[in-house]
C-alpha cells in the first residue's frame, strides 16, 4: 500500500532562472586540486527514523505556469483517464506545491513513466527534469531521462523536512509527453523488472550451432564491420558537474541519434550478397554508470546495452563488445602541448593517484594499479554474468580500449602517451625515403614498465571471463597491446631498411597457465596524413609501405601461428582530405587486410563534414555510397593469402 497525499498549494517562490541547470551534488576541498567531486554514491545513506510505506502524490493536483507571462494560456496538460502529462514550452513546468511538507523519513523522491508514441505525430520522449525546491530557498534538479523508467531524486539531508514544491520541467525546445504511472517519496531504490533480468543471463543456446571453428575463421567471417560510436562510450568526464549522473542520457551526449533496429537492418542489409557489413563493435564507457560502493554497473544501463547488442545479433552481426573509455583523457597531446590550454589538461586529466570508479589507468603507481585491478574485475564479472549462455560465437568480447597512460608526461618534458617505449621514423619530402626519427623512446625506464602493468590487466580480464564459466570459458575475446597498437603488440624487432621497430614487450594472456586458442588480437590502424603545402594531402608510399610492412610483420608474428586479427579501428575525416586520394588509402588497407585474413571496422562517429562517419544515422543513408561501395569491392574482391 503507498499512502495518499492530497491536494495542497501554498504561494509560488520565485527563483533564479538558471537554477535549473544545476544538478545535485556535494563539493569538498582537496589540498592542489581544487574542488573535487564527491560522486553521489561515496555519500553515506541518510538515517530514517524507522520503515514507513512510500508517500504517494496525487498527479491531478499538477499546475501548470503561463506559456507567457500574464496570457493565462497554461504551459502544459494532464489526463486523469490517460495519465498522460504534456508540456509544451521549453524552461517552463507543472508544479506540485506541497506547503513545506515534511520528507526527514525519505531518502529520495521516485517518478515512474513511460513513453507515449502516437501516430504520426513527432517524437515526444525526450528528456525533462525535475527541480525540488525547498523552503530555505534552495533548489536542485534532476534529469529524468528519455530511456529510463524510473527516475530517483535524492533529497537533500538538510533541508528535506521542509519541501516547498516539486517542478517537472520542459527543456527541449519541442514538447514533451509522457504517461506518469506514479509520483512518490521513498526509503529505498528498486529497478525495474527488465533491467533485473539483463544483470543475469539466463538464457541457454549452442556456443557453436554445428561444428566448432577457430579463431581465423571466425575473424574470416567478420569480413568488414561498424563502430556504433559516440553512444555507448560517451562521457562528460569532468566537462560537466556530476558527470556520472548522465545515466542513460549519455547514450545522446555525442550522437543525437537514436540507435534502432531500422538503423542496424539498414547497414546490415544494404549490400544483400554477404559483402557489406558483416559486424558491429559497440563501444561502451562503463565507469560513469557505476551507482554504489561495490562497482555495481547500473542495470538499466546493462539492459540499454543488452537490448542493443540483442538487435544487433538478430540482425545478423558478429558483435563486438568491450570496454572502452574507461581509461579517458587524452589530455597530454590534446591539452598540455597546445597553447593556452595547461588549465584544461589540469582540469580534465585522470586524477593521480585514481580513485574509486576512476577508471583504469596503465600506470606504474601501486595505488593506480590496485584501483585499476578492482575496476576491471568488477565490470568483467557482472559484463560476463549479463552475456553468457544465451550467446553464441558471434558475440565477442574486447578486453580494454587504446589502453594506456593518459597522464604519461615524462622524459624531457615529451609525452609518451601514444609512444611508450617505441622509434617512429620521418620521412623526407618524396614520401618515402627516411629521414630520422623523431621519437626513440625505446629506453624509457616508464614505457617499459607499463607494458607488464597491461599484460597483467588483459590477464586479469580474460581470467575473469574465462572463470564465469558457460559459454565464457569458450568465448572468443581480444586482446589489445598499448595504445591498441601494431608496434607494441609486436615481437622485438629493429628493421632499419623498413623502419620499423617493436619493443616485443607484449605477453598473450594464458588460461589457467595454458595458451588459449579462442583469442583474437587488435589493433587500430588509422592513416597518418601529413597535411601540408609541399605534399598536398597526398596517399604517399611511405603509407603504403606503412600498411604493407607492419601487415607482414603481424603475419609472421601471429596469423601464420592461428592467432587472427581484427582491425578494431580504421577511418579518415571526409575533410580536409581529398575524395581520390581517401579512395586510394582505403583500397590498399582493404586489400591487404583481407589478403591476410583480417576483418576491417570503420570507426563511424559524428555528422560533420571533417568526421569519419559514413552512415547518416538520422536519414538512414550513406553520406557517400561509392566510398562505401568502393571499400567492399577492395576488400571482399581482392585475394586472400
Amino acid at each position: 500500500m503507498k499512502k495518499s497525499i492530497f491536494s495542497l498549494s501554498s504561494l509560488f517562490h520565485v527563483f533564479l532562472f538558471f537554477s535549473i541547470f544545476l544538478f545535485s551534488g556535494c563539493k569538498i576541498s582537496a589540498s592542489g586540486e581544487g574542488l573535487k567531486t564527491i560522486k553521489a554514491f561515496a555519500l553515506p545513506e541518510d538515517p530514517i527514523q524507522e520503515p514507513v510505506e512510500d508517500f504517494v502524490i496525487d498527479f491531478s493536483t499538477i499546475s501548470f505556469w503561463d506559456t507567457d507571462t500574464g496570457s493565462g494560456i497554461p504551459c502544459g496538460s494532464y489526463d486523469s483517464d490517460s495519465k498522460f502529462l504534456r508540456i509544451n514550452t521549453q524552461w517552463k513546468a507543472g508544479v506540485f506545491y506541497l506547503n513545506h511538507f515534511d520528507a526527514s523519513n525519505y531518502r529520495y523522491l521516485c517518478l515512474e513513466y513511460e513513453p507515449v508514441k502516437k501516430e504520426g505525430e513527432e517524437n515526444l520522449n525526450l528528456p525533462f527534469r525535475i527541480r525540488v525546491v525547498y523552503g530555505d530557498g534552495s533548489a536542485d534538479v534532476q534529469i529524468c531521462e528519455r530511456k529510463r523508467r524510473k527516475c530517483y531524486y535524492r533529497l537533500k539531508s538538510d533541508s528535506k523536512n521542509d519541501i516547498s514544491s516539486i517542478q517537472v520541467w520542459c527543456i527541449t525546445d519541442r514538447p514533451i509527453e509522457y504517461k506518469i504511472n506514479s509520483l512518490y517519496f521513498t526509503q529505498t531504490k528498486t529497478f525495474t523488472e527488465e533491467s533485473l533480468k539483463a544483470i543475469t543471463d539466463s538464457e541457454n543456446k549452442a556456443f557453436f550451432d554445428g561444428e566448432s571453428k577457430s579463431a581465423k575463421e571466425v575473424v574470416s567471417e567478420m569480413g568488414v564491420g561498424w563502430n556504433l560510436g559516440n553512444t555507448f562510450d560517451a562521457h562528460s568526464y569532468n566537462w560537466q558537474e556530476n558527470y556520472w549522473e548522465r545515466g542513460l542520457e549519455a547514450e545522446f551526449d555525442w550522437e543525437k541519434t537514436e540507435t534502432s533496429r531500422e538503423l542496424l537492418a539498414f547497414v546490415k542489409n544494404y549490400f544483400p550478397d554477404g559483402k557489406g557489413y558483416r559486424t558491429i563493435r559497440i563501444p561502451v564507457t562503463w565507469y560513469c554508470h557505476i551507482i554504489d560502493d561495490k562497482y555495481t554497473i547500473d542495470p538499466d544501463w546493462l539492459a540499454r546495452v543488452k537490448e542493443v547488442v540483442d538487435m544487433a545479433l538478430e540482425e545478423g552481426y558478429f558483435v563486438i563488445l568491450n570496454e572502452h573509455h574507461s581509461v579517458h583523457g587524452d589530455m597530454v597531446t590534446t591539452y598540455k602541448t597546445q597553447e593556452g590550454k595547461t588549465d584544461e589538461y589540469d582540469k580534465r586529466r585522470m586524477p593521480s593517484p585514481l580513485g574509486y570508479a576512476d577508471g583504469y589507468i596503465v600506470s606504474t603507481n601501486p595505488q593506480d594499479q590496485t584501483e585499476s585491478k578492482a575496476f576491471l574485475k568488477a565490470i568483467w564479472t557482472q559484463i560476463a554474468r549479463a552475456f553468457n549462455n544465451g550467446y553464441d560465437y558471434h558475440l565477442i568480447f574486447e578486453t580494454m580500449n587504446e589502453p594506456r597512460n593518459t597522464r604519461d608526461y615524462h622524459e624531457n618534458e615529451k609525452s609518451h602517451e601514444w609512444q611508450p617505449a617505441l622509434k617512429l621514423a620521418w620521412y623526407k619530402k618524396d614520401g618515402e625515403t627516411i629521414g630520422g626519427y623523431w621519437c626513440d623512446n625505446r629506453n624509457c625506464q616508464t614505457c617499459i614498465e607499463e607494458y607488464e602493468v597491461l599484460n597483467e590487466y588483459n590477464q586479469i580480464c580474460l581470467e575473469t571471463i574465462r572463470e564465469s564459466g558457460g559459454n565464457n570459458e569458450k568465448r572468443f575475446v581480444m586482446i589489445p597491446g598499448l595504445c591498441t597498437g601494431v608496434e607494441t603488440l609486436l615481437p622485438f624487432i629493429e628493421n632499419e631498411s623498413t623502419g620499423v621497430y617493436a619493443p616485443g614487450l607484449f605477453k598473450m594472456p594464458k588460461n589457467h597457465g595454458q595458451d588459449d586458442e579462442n583469442l583474437i588480437f587488435t589493433i587500430h590502424k588509422y592513416p597518418q596524413w601529413k597535411i601540408d603545402e609541399n605534399l598536398e594531402k597526398k596517399f604517399q608510399k611511405r603509407m603504403e609501405n606503412d600498411i604493407t610492412n607492419l601487415f607482414e610483420e603481424l603475419d609472421k608474428a601471429f596469423i601464420q601461428k592461428g592467432i587472427p586479427i581484427v582491425i578494431g579501428e580504421t577511418g579518415t575525416g571526409r575533410s580536409p582530405i581529398s575524395y581520390e586520394e581517401r579512395i586510394k588509402w582505403i583500397n590498399h588497407l582493404a586489400k591487404k587486410a583481407h589478403y591476410y585474413g583480417m576483418s576491417m571496422l570503420w570507426w563511424d562517429a559524428g555528422n560533420q563534414e571533417e568526421s569519419s562517419a559514413l552512415i547518416d544515422r538520422e536519414n538512414r543513408q550513406f553520406y557517400e555510397p561509392s566510398f562505401v561501395e568502393t571499400m567492399m569491392s577492395a576488400y571482399y574482391d581482392s585475394p586472400c593469402k
